[in-house]
């Protein structure tokens, strides 16, 4: 029976160094979440993006994808508690997280990285220049108890998830896309050197 698979963007994060919200910027005219979206449309059963209080009421504004706050317990404890928060609401067996800053990111990579589910592995995690990806990743929902357990110590670091669990790490060269689609943009530099933004 074929995996089902719940596609998580997360947009919770207060977008510091950036200035203001990085979901809603410009890329090619299209906000940068939509781009995220697009990459995972193609290979989830759902979609949800995962966000701060204060962007609720914009990303309803911009989408009809269900818009969740972090779960009462974990509410601002990073991607960790986003995840959670997406294996409590849904029942798919698998979630595919990707962040909302990486306007790049395109269907090729999420449909390879699908192709390596597991049902041995509890996790699907990209090795960029050797480096984990954690949040451009497949997570097992078997895993849900064990995020509880890390948020509940107060650990937030998608390290200590992926040192306690069984990972199936693809080396992003198996995956034959251009190396720009790894670029996430951090700050409004990043941004503003962009040849093909648009203003927002």
């Amino acid at each position: 029976m074929k995996p089902t698979i719940a596609g998580a963007v997360l947009a919770g994060g207060q977008s510091r160094r950036f200035g203001r919200p990085k979901a809603f910027a410009l890329h090619e005219g299209a906000p940068f979440f939509t781009w995220s979206v697009a990459a995972l449309r193609s290979v989830a059963d759902e979609l949800y993006i995962v966000s701060h209080p204060s962007l609720v009421d914009e990303f309803r504004r911009q989408t009809d994808i269900p818009v969740l706050l972090d779960v009462e317990r974990c509410r601002g404890c990073g991607p960790l508690a986003g995840i959670y928060t997406v294996m409590e609401q849904s029942q798919a067996d698998w979630v595919f997280v990707l962040p909302c800053d990486m306007p790049y990111m395109r269907q090729e990579v999420t449909n390879r990285l699908v192709s390596y589910i597991d049902p041995m592995v509890d996790a699907i995690v990209p090795l960029h220049g050797g480096r984990p990806e954690p949040l451009v990743a497949l997570y097992h929902r078997r895993l849900s108890p064990v995020i509880a357990e890390l948020l509940d110590i107060g650990e937030r670091r998608m390290t200590a998830l992926l040192e306690r669990i069984r990972v199936r790490y693809i080396d992003t060269n198996q995956l034959g896309v251009e190396e720009k689609v790894w670029h996430n943009v951090n700050t409004q530099q990043q941004y503003e050197s962009r040849s093909d933004r648009c203003c927002f």
